[in-house]
């Protein structure tokens, strides 16, 4: 570079505001940062921390002049994150997925069945995601792609639907007279009827063969059965093992019935029988409790209030003599909202909330380990405060 270039240049610096302390500090803080541990410890870097600060600062002025901000990036500029979408997408291999948060709907099918925040109090997908089933104010609405394929008056709001397997039957919890009763009908809209008249508002899984029903009673915290077949139901105390009981899932495939307590998980597979418990190594909030196949379940933990574990995703095994055993787990910093299983069971669909107004929705594998949990990237993002999500998957 000639002299003459050397002196306009250092003129047109001068002319150039100086920059605040503040500024300066925010500079040589940068600056440092990139520089690696060993090199600061010999005192190498301080040479090269100065001139980073100059030029820094020269550059930087004329935008610190017209902004009142100095902008300072060193080293190569970071590829921007995808924002994660508003809108759900149905997964592959799979034919549709529905999410409720906050009071609201969004849903997606393969048929073409799409709802974006639709007021609804509960909904469910039916098998083959042919149909859904929402509480919409005190009517219980079955839905199809274009239309509306029927509506029953409720008499109050709707807060739990399960579609039985073979898609003839739906019980679901609704709120009347001050208590939740737990009622049944028919796939097309008819025939309507009370099974109990005092349970919790918590969603009721159907037994494989679509003839009985699990549940939780009211007030005590039991998980109790329907039994179509017999017209009677039959309950099970879990306090002695699991704790009170938070939420109930039978099996895909088989007469086996799991339970998830404030203190450690139940798997009965005859009444008459001894129950297989494992207990939790804290008392732990269930979120979420789901089968991946006839011999492997999951659940979803948040610690209670006054203990300081993290949530956890828990995996665990059934063999038919050793019983309910746990063998994997994975931890995140997150709460976990909700989850299910993917049709097949080798996905699991979790409801987090990241930050205080926003809960995202991930499609992870099944907890190998005991490690971190990898979420990797978001499918769906909702903004909402509410910490009741419900997951839908076929």
């Amino acid at each position: 570079m000639s002299s003459a270039l050397e002196r306009r240049l250092q003129r047109s610096l001068g002319r150039l505001p100086q920059p605040t302390r503040e500024a300066t500090r925010r500079a040589r803080t940068a600056a440092l940062a990139t520089l690696p541990e060993q090199e600061l410890a010999r005192g190498l870097g301080l040479a090269f921390a100065g001139v980073a600060i100059v030029v820094a600062l020269g550059i930087g002025a004329a935008s610190l002049a017209a902004t009142g901000n100095l902008h300072v990036q060193l080293g190569r500029e970071q590829p921007r994150l995808k924002p994660a979408p508003t809108h759900l997408q149905v997964p592959s291999g799979t034919n549709g997925i529905a999410v409720v948060a906050g009071g609201k709907l969004w849903l997606a099918t393969r048929l073409g069945l799409r709802i974006e925040g639709m007021a609804v109090s509960a909904a469910e997908l039916s098998p083959r995601a042919l149909y859904a089933a929402a509480g919409v104010g005190t009517a219980l609405v079955a839905l199809a792609p274009g239309r509306r394929a029927w509506t029953h008056a409720t008499g109050g709001r709707v807060t739990a639907i399960a579609w039985s397997p073979d898609g003839l039957k739906i019980a679901y919890v609704v709120r009347r007279r001050g208590q939740f009763q737990l009622r049944l009908i028919e796939g097309d809209g008819d025939h309507d009827r009370l099974l109990d008249r005092n349970v919790a508002a918590v969603k009721p899984s159907w037994r494989s063969d679509s003839l009985a029903v699990a549940y939780l009673g009211g007030g005590g915290g039991k998980a109790k059965v329907y039994d179509l077949g017999a017209d009677r139901s039959r309950s099970f105390a879990t306090s002695s093992c699991g704790g009170r009981a938070r939420a109930v899932a039978y099996a895909p495939g088989a007469h086996r019935l799991a339970l998830a307590g404030t203190r450690g998980l139940v798997v009965i597979s005859r009444w008459s029988g001894q129950p297989s418990c494992v207990p939790f190594d804290h008392r732990a909030g269930t979120t979420s409790l789901t089968w991946l196949s006839d011999s492997r379940l999951v659940t979803s933990d948040n610690p209670l209030a006054g203990t300081h574990s993290r949530s956890t995703l828990h995996g665990y095994g059934w063999r038919p003599r050793r019983g309910l055993v746990g063998d994997a787990r994975s931890f995140t910093r997150v709460r976990l909202l909700a989850g299910t299983a993917s049709p097949r069971g080798r996905r699991v669909a979790l409801a987090v909330r990241v930050t205080r107004g926003v809960v995202r929705v991930y499609l992870t594998a099944p907890p190998a380990s005991d490690g971190q949990l990898q979420l990797g990237r978001p499918t769906f993002r909702v903004t909402t405060t509410a910490a009741r999500v419900t997951i839908s998957w076929r």
